[in-house]
């Protein structure tokens, strides 16, 4: 695997023996950049293989270098020079790595134009086929407000439309996405999102529906673009519904601690909870009485949103808790929610709307079973990633 973000931040191993570091000139970041920003080795990193992690806190964008990031990245975006200054090139040292690794197929998720460039560079200098994992809208969002946008936009564009007239696979993250997809660039795609292990999962989904000591409602996930918004907006619910019922608990477990305090104010009804290891969440999803996916209603937000799958989604959907679904109606996930009807979903922005659809959740307790199990076999049938892996590889060997 070959990366530009960081690779030493959270590098898990265990899926991958080989990787390499992209850099710009030896350093992670171009010059001056990089006299500002930590030093991080590039190049071959090597990895044992009884090494599980290897993690650094030296990272740009934690700690002190944060503030310095961002400030860098606010001006170069602003004056136009973003994509001047980052451009990979496909180094001496890089096609040597190439040539013993030899890979098969070029598999790229990119979500920038220096990627979109270095991917054009690198299927000419291999001849391999190109594989495009489109996981948002990215095309339509990544361009940054400036003084040149518009003029960014339309390279974006144009040259993704090229390395897309030259690629053999193209995925994208929803069925929704790949029917906007075939519109807008006249290229079918076919849908791969992320799928679940159903042997991890299953032990734990089997539950009570019955409402213990408080009806506990549950987020997990970041707090930021596209969800804030949504998540005060239930916050606020559940502050409206705790005036006559004292037994509701909304718990957000997330990382962003700091941002979720400036979101809402917690009390003993809105409970910040840390994050917990990934083997503990089938027992932590499986517990709550209503698990929440939140979209916030803005246009950009929408726009962001519309074509994605979170992959929390399959995890909720197999945990065989009730979810609920808050968003515009015209994003994917909303739109699969209403067709397949495995969540009760709210499509208009207003706390009475929340309100009322927790309430129902409440007292309503063969609705949260008949959900729950919906969703539940919804994800048996069509997440099960021993088969989506399997699918997904007969894909690749296809295009080849």
């Amino acid at each position: 695997m070959a990366s530009n973000a960081n690779l030493l931040s959270g590098l898990d191993t265990s899926v991958c023996h080989t990787y390499y570091q992209l850099s710009y000139n030896g350093k992670l970041h171009p010059f001056p950049l990089n006299l500002l920003l930590p030093k991080i080795k590039c190049g071959v990193l090597p990895v044992n293989d009884s090494q599980h992690q290897n993690t650094t806190n030296t990272t740009a964008t934690s700690g002190k270098y944060k503030f310095i990031y961002n400030i860098i990245l606010a001006l170069l975006n602003f004056f136009g020079v973003y994509n001047w200054f980052y451009k990979l090139k496909v180094t001496d040292e890089f096609k040597s790595w190439l040539k013993v690794y030899n890979p098969d197929v070029i598999y790229t998720q990119l979500a920038s134009l220096e990627l979109i460039r270095f991917v054009s560079d690198v299927k000419k200098h291999l001849n391999k086929p190109v594989a495009i994992h489109m996981m948002d809208d990215w095309p339509l969002t990544i361009n940054k407000p400036g003084l040149f946008y518009a003029y960014w936009q339309n390279v974006i564009d144009n040259e993704f439309r090229k390395l897309l007239s030259k690629t053999e696979i193209f995925l994208s993250i929803s069925d929704a996405m790949a029917e906007e997809y075939e519109k807008r660039y006249s290229k079918s795609s076919l849908p791969f999102h992320n799928p679940i292990d159903i042997n991890f999962w299953k032990p734990h989904t089997a539950k009570k529906y019955a409402i213990a000591e408080n009806f506990c409602i549950l987020y997990a996930g970041r707090i930021g673009f596209g969800i804030a918004n949504s998540i005060a907006d239930i916050a606020a619910a559940v502050n409206e519904i705790s005036k006559t019922n004292k037994k509701i608990l909304f718990e957000i477990q997330t990382g962003d601690k700091e941002a979720l305090k400036k979101l809402v104010t917690l009390n003993n009804f809105i409970k910040w909870v840390p994050p917990v290891a990934y083997n503990q969440l089938p027992d932590k999803f499986s517990k709550a009485d209503l698990l929440l996916l939140p979209q916030d209603f803005d246009e950009k937000s929408v726009k962001f949103l519309k074509y994605s799958f979170p992959t929390k989604v399959s995890e909720y959907m197999i945990s065989g808790s009730p979810i609920l679904v808050y968003g515009d109606k015209q994003t994917g996930l909303t739109k699969y929610a209403l067709k397949e009807n495995w969540a009760y979903v709210v499509t208009k922005s207003k706390t009475i709307h929340l309100v009322n659809a927790i309430n129902e959740m409440i007292d309503n307790e063969t609705l949260r079973i008949t959900l729950a199990k919906k969703a539940q076999n919804i994800a048996l049938q069509f997440e099960d990633a021993t088969i989506v892996r399997d699918n997904f590889r007969k894909t690749l060997l296809a295009g080849q």
